[in-house]
């Protein structure tokens, strides 16, 4: 919390005597009504002394110069916890806070860099304040789209004073869309497709330099990752890819299979199942597919599991648990896709199974008892579904609130107020185990 000293306070009022003693005349003057001139009688300057914090009350100066800066460590999250991404204004830097979702408390609090489009963030589970907390690929840039920018991988950890920030090449260019960027199982590579290589980049991160890059053309940019195997698809060949990165961080192609159907058409985001080894991509059109690889790639044709089109509505952010047995589905009030500017709001979330898309449980508004939608995300056992948005309004606000749904049935289990932010929540995210 952003303390002010009494120190400062009290200059608020030693200022405005100056000013109004800089616009004063003698203390006989007089205003002119005829003449339209407005004085203010003089107020007399005072000498700090008993009573005012100027003169005794001030924080005592140090022997040491500078002064040493407190920051106590953080605390890092636990399997309990989710990773809120705030809606920060102006976009140079992202405040993220590990979220209790149960109790609506945000704890520890890390601040980012942007990226290129979306925020690229990871949140992990740790046991102490050395672990890695938020790993985060970053654009700085000091005169906005004008000047020289600076592309990172940074490791946020401990007491945040001095993270390990990795500086990728001029060159490198991270695609920023949920899905397209993850670290492994292990924690050693941070893994992403880029749009200057047309291709996979992978940044060492114990090392603190990029161990490897490999062009492919056509396919991308997911990065659905099972220990250092990375799978992604492959839209113009019908294709789903797998690239092997060895144990120097050098990726290499390994294979393909054509298993897609003949009018699989792709999308910007996808989500992975960690401990299921599947992946969930809702394309363009609706449909609906789970692919496993929980035996490496697929080598028979993959279905669609169902389509997400409805009436009514436009679907929208989606997700799937870490056990691979549930999807959610947001959808909108508005046929409009969602990622235009005229898109529209969030209204509802569908809970369905995974294995036939079978609908579970539709929450809409009243439901949630929300106003608004703002993001969800699986608890990191699979087990329960949050969701964040606007509560009801109260004396014309409406405070953020945090709720919680059985994935097996889709009953409410916990709401809560989100407190302890500086900023609302603009997404949620399900932090990594790192193993």
């Amino acid at each position: 919390m952003k303390r002010t000293s009494r120190a400062v306070a009290a200059t608020v009022p030693l200022a405005l005597a100056l000013s109004l003693a800089a616009c004063s005349s003698d203390d006989d003057s007089t205003s002119s009504a005829a003449s339209g001139e407005v004085t203010y009688p003089t107020v007399p300057y005072t000498t700090p002394g008993e009573g005012i914090s100027l003169g005794h009350d001030d924080q005592e100066i140090g022997d040491t110069i500078p002064e040493p800066v407190h920051v106590s460590e953080i605390e890092p999250a636990s399997e309990q916890d989710l990773f809120a991404v705030l809606r920060t204004p102006g976009g140079l830097e992202i405040g993220v806070n590990i979220l209790d979702p149960v109790t609506g408390v945000a704890g520890s609090r890390i601040v980012v860099g942007p990226g290129i489009w979306s925020p690229v963030i990871h949140g992990f589970v740790g046991e102490s304040s050395s672990d890695p907390a938020v790993i985060a690929g970053e654009v700085w840039r000091p005169r906005g789209s004008r000047g020289q920018a600076d592309f990172t991988v940074t490791t946020y950890s401990g007491d945040l004073l001095d993270p390990a920030e990795i500086e990728l090449p001029d060159y490198a260019r991270l695609h920023s869309r949920n899905g397209s960027s993850a670290v492994t199982s292990d924690g050693k590579y941070f893994v992403s497709w880029d749009d200057g290589l047309y291709g996979v980049r992978v940044v060492d991160l114990e090392a603190g330099k990029e161990s490897g890059a490999l062009q492919i053309i056509g396919c991308g940019p997911f990065t659905w990752l099972d220990g250092h195997e990375l799978y992604s698809v492959c839209e113009d060949t019908r294709e789903l890819i797998q690239i092997s990165i060895d144990d120097s961080g050098v990726p290499k192609e390994t294979a393909r299979s054509k298993v897609l159907p003949d009018d699989f058409v792709s999308n910007r985001t996808v989500t992975w199942a960690a401990d299921a080894k599947k992946a969930l991509l809702v394309s363009a059109t609706g449909d609906v597919f789970v692919f496993d690889f929980s035996n490496g790639l697929p080598s028979e044709p993959v279905a669609a599991i169902g389509n997400a089109g409805q009436d009514s509505g436009r679907f929208a952010e989606n997700a799937i648990n870490n056990t691979g047995d549930r999807i959610a589905i947001g959808y909108t009030d508005t046929d409009i896709h969602p990622h235009s500017i005229r898109g529209g709001d969030t209204v509802k979330i569908d809970l369905f199974d995974a294995a036939n898309f079978a609908p579970i449980r539709s929450l809409d508004l009243a439901a949630l008892g929300l106003t608004s939608i703002d993001s969800m995300a699986f608890s990191v056992d699979g087990k329960i579904l949050y969701v964040v948005g606007s509560g009801p309004e109260v004396d014309g606000e409406s405070a953020q609130r945090i709720v919680g749904v059985s994935a097996s049935d889709g009953n409410q289990v916990s709401s809560a107020e989100v407190t302890g932010t500086v900023d609302d929540i603009r997404s949620l995210l399900t932090p990594q185990v790192i193993r």
